[in-house]
């Protein structure tokens, strides 16, 4: 689990600038729950989009452990504060956090929020802005008299979903460290399914009206997840355009979803190969999920130029879709890997695709995917990557994040 510890505005631009820190509390990643936990992930991700569309197909729950590499956000809500934490989620949008007793949510033994014990929550209105855009998704209703919000948010399809949070809108006073903002509209929920770590909600982060980087009005935020885990990865809400050496660039695109933070990616160069990307149907990079996958034909095509290209022994392993090696001396024995967006170029790592899981044997992160195709988090470590929401852009730069 990593944590977020927010601190106070920093720069004079017209816009504030609030600093996190994230650490991820568990040293070594288990390949093996990174694994199922990534395909959980990828199968709620697969459904939200099924669900915009209008599809019929199950999605699957996520499982309530805090195993599969999510952020948690800390932070403090009401007054006086109340302080929780919850997942920070770049491929959503609402912020919610349980309330009052919340005997029906998930996930249970982490606190609640009680809205009666603070002088600066309100309910939100039927005709509070976030509210009226719930109503056009279908997603809330109002009282009799309007003055309260009703949602049922559904990570999945509405007809057969198991991952979900429902309660009532209202506004409220967060606390971001040691900064103070205003009227941020929440859920307050007293039901929910499904898997949303050990914390006591969720905090949206996506591209949507409802999300904290909407509503603090940033215009972009970026991170740097750093590959020792014994130090902190810095979070900067109203960042500005990176500079210096090595900055690259690429659109952000509509596809597969609007709310999520996609982009080209034109091919992959796997060694002396290169191989095609996942084209119009762009790749999500997505902070909640550990490995990065690829849609056929690009994962087909990535993996056997991959293989052919790699003189170790194949490791057979439970999972037949894995494809791991046996190595003496690490994982420098392995072909370079590339991604090739529209306008920027990855080059990334050996520790950035390959995952050592003990007794000289590495995996490789990459997984194969029936729906959509994710970068993942272990793919970004050491990349300073900034979010440009205003201007639909997304750019990284190979980064100490120590430095930042």
């Amino acid at each position: 689990m990593i944590s977020f510890l927010l601190a106070a505005p920093r720069g004079n631009s017209e816009r504030p600038v609030f600093r996190a820190t994230m650490r991820r509390s568990e040293k070594t990643i288990d390949f093996t729950q990174a694994v199922r936990r990534s395909h959980e992930r990828l199968s709620m991700l697969a459904a939200r989009l099924d669900a915009a569309a209008g599809g019929t197909s199950a999605q699957t729950p996520l499982q309530q452990d805090g195993s599969g590499g999510e952020y948690d956000m800390t932070f403090s809500i009401g007054t006086p504060p109340q302080q929780l934490t919850a997942l920070a989620d770049t491929g959503s949008d609402l912020v919610w956090v349980k309330c009052g007793p919340c005997d029906q949510c998930a996930p249970q033994g982490s606190p609640s929020y009680d809205p009666t014990s603070s002088s600066s929550f309100s309910m939100m209105p039927c005709s509070g802005s976030l509210c009226g855009y719930l109503m056009s998704q279908s997603l809330a209703s109002c009282s009799a008299g309007g003055d309260e919000c009703d949602y049922t948010y559904y990570y999945g399809l509405s007809a057969s979903s198991h991952h979900y949070t429902m309660g009532y809108l209202g506004t409220e006073t967060f606390m971001l460290g040691s900064d103070t903002v205003l009227d941020i509209g929440f859920g307050c929920t007293n039901m929910s399914e499904g898997g949303y770590g050990t914390g006591s909600g969720l905090v949206g982060m996506g591209r949507g009206p409802l999300s904290l980087v909407s509503q603090l009005n940033v215009g972009a935020f970026s991170y740097c997840l750093t590959s020792d885990p014994s130090k902190t990865s810095p979070l900067l809400f109203g960042s500005g355009a990176l500079t210096g050496d090595g900055v690259q660039s690429t659109p952000l695109i509509s596809e597969p979803g609007p709310s999520f933070y996609s982009v080209n990616l034109q091919s992959i160069s796997i060694g002396e190969m290169t191989t095609p990307g996942t084209g119009s149907s762009g790749i999500v990079f997505d902070s909640g999920t550990t490995l990065t996958f690829l849609a056929d034909p690009a994962y087909t095509e990535a993996q056997a130029a991959l293989q052919s290209q790699t003189n170790l022994p194949l490791v057979e392993v439970s999972d037949p879709s894995q494809v791991c090696f046996q190595t003496s001396s690490g994982s420098d024995e392995v072909p370079s890997m590339v991604l090739h967006f529209d306008g920027a170029d990855m080059a990334l790592p050996v520790e950035n695709y390959f995952l050592p899981v003990g007794d000289g044997v590495i995996c490789w992160i990459v997984q194969r995917s029936p729906s959509i195709s994710i970068v993942g988090n272990i793919m970004q470590r050491d990349y300073h990557v900034s979010y440009d929401v205003e201007n639909s852009e997304l750019s990284f730069q190979p980064a100490n994040c120590d430095n930042l």
